[in-house]
């Protein structure tokens, strides 16, 4: 089993390499020193959402603290771990948590339904590791206020993807599994 400090300097050479290097966030630049890393450990559905919700209430208590990556390693098989996001967002929902947070979801395994298995597109969304990550909804409002067209995001991302083509970014993401 690999230890936290490995899966943790991993995903933030995913979020440095990928995510903010190829500015599939162009918000997220700005946040990487306000960003915590968590490994949750837990297996089942139940105990991961209550992890889930365990980060909700400390990123309540540390308003300097604007993103929290949830790394799920426990969750590789991409069907589990869509079964989990459904029951975050619900968990969300029923402890009125919805508009205070949002999710954004990452699988390395991350595919878009309606495109082609082998389509660039999928590794806007692809990550090293399962991950759940949890964002305040005002940090979100404020980033998107200030940026010009904010819905051409996906779109330009897609067109990055294609751009770089499928070989290449999923070298660049075994690139972050090599980090050790």
């Amino acid at each position: 089993m690999m230890d936290d400090a490995l899966i943790i300097k991993q995903t933030r050479h995913w979020v440095e390499t990928l995510v903010v290097g190829l500015n599939f966030c162009p918000f997220a630049k700005k946040e990487l020193a306000n960003t915590r890393y968590q490994v949750c450990h837990q297996s089942g559905m139940v105990q991961a959402v209550e992890r889930l919700l365990e980060e909700c209430d400390f990123l309540d208590a540390h308003p300097e603290i604007v993103t929290s990556l949830l790394i799920l390693p426990h969750f590789a098989d991409f069907e589990l771990y869509l079964q989990l996001l459904d029951e975050a967002n619900l968990s969300l929902d029923n402890n009125a948590l919805r508009g205070t947070y949002q999710l954004a979801s990452f699988h390395p395994e991350y595919w878009f339904e309606g495109e082609a298995k082998d389509s660039p597109a999928h590794f806007t969304n692809r990550a090293p590791f399962p991950v759940l990550h949890l964002l305040r909804e005002s940090s979100i409002e404020l980033a998107v206020a200030k940026f010009r067209d904010p819905q051409n995001i996906p779109t330009r991302n897609i067109a990055t993807a294609q751009k770089l083509g499928r070989e290449q970014l999923q070298a660049m993401l075994e690139a972050c599994k090599q980090q050790s």
